[in-house]
């Protein structure tokens, strides 16, 4: 279950109340891992009410700030606010991503073999769980976050050894799926995606996943579990601060 506490722990900003088009979510005091603030903009026609509330933003938390939940359209216009500026405050951190949803209807529970049992990740997996993590350059600091705040779930043996395991991060999406090399042929990457998303489901949470379009692998692993491609992409970018003019 997601640690409902920690919306006590972030503030939100509109441009203008109660009809806003721009929402901003964030967390209230600085803390040592990475920032992510969840946005909602009505389109790119408002990119100049949501540049005004990160300018805000940046005065009450550290920087700089990931920006999640705003469509490739709305990104693109916010950088063509500061064409005219020496340096832009906003930098794209990856390729566009396709969001899938996965539907309850869709999940399907898949059986694990003998001697594997079920379980979450906790604290203590922290290391394992940030080595296998493809971008090593985040702290682990913010992979103890992750795992100890938010829903995940893994495969241990007997023995209590993780070989496999899928988390939810902070914006909301699953992803960090992970299983050792040995155990890949298992199915234990459907195992962990499935009972995770049936997790989620119960607590009343949308499923959905980030996939970039150039990872075939995983489009076609998504697909076969179930998941339904969206419409729309997705973009995360970074923020630093006022453009110097």
């Amino acid at each position: 279950m997601r640690r409902k506490h920690l919306l006590t722990e972030k503030m939100v900003l509109v441009d203008s109340w109660p009809d806003f088009s721009v929402l901003v979510i964030l967390d209230r005091q600085m803390r040592e891992t990475w920032l992510f603030s969840v946005c909602f903009c009505k389109g790119p026609e408002f990119a100049s009410h949501l540049d005004t509330v990160f300018q805000f933003a940046s005065r009450e938390t550290s920087l700089p700030l990931s920006i999640v939940g705003c469509t490739s359209d709305d990104m693109d216009a916010l950088i063509n606010l500061h064409q005219s500026a020496k340096s832009c405050p906003y930098r794209r951190d990856y390729a566009d991503a396709i969001i899938y949803t996965l539907p309850a209807e869709n999940i399907v529970p898949i059986t694990i073999p003998d001697g594997f049992k079920i379980s979450e990740l906790n604290g203590r997996h922290t290391e394992i769980v940030h080595k296998s993590w493809p971008f090593i350059n985040s702290p682990e600091k913010w992979t103890n976050y992750q795992i100890t705040h938010f829903p995940s779930v893994s495969i241990e043996t007997e023995d209590g050894r993780p070989v496999a395991w899928e988390v939810q991060h902070e914006y909301g999406a699953v992803g960090a799926l992970h299983v050792e090399p040995e155990y890949r042929r298992s199915k234990f990457g459907s195992v962990v995606t499935r009972t995770l998303a049936e997790k989620m489901t119960k607590d009343g949470q949308l499923v959905f996943a980030l996939v970039r379009e150039n990872n075939d692998r995983s489009i076609a692993f998504h697909e076969s579990n179930g998941y339904v491609r969206m419409p729309f992409k997705f973009s995360i970018m970074s923020y630093f601060g006022e453009a110097k003019e």
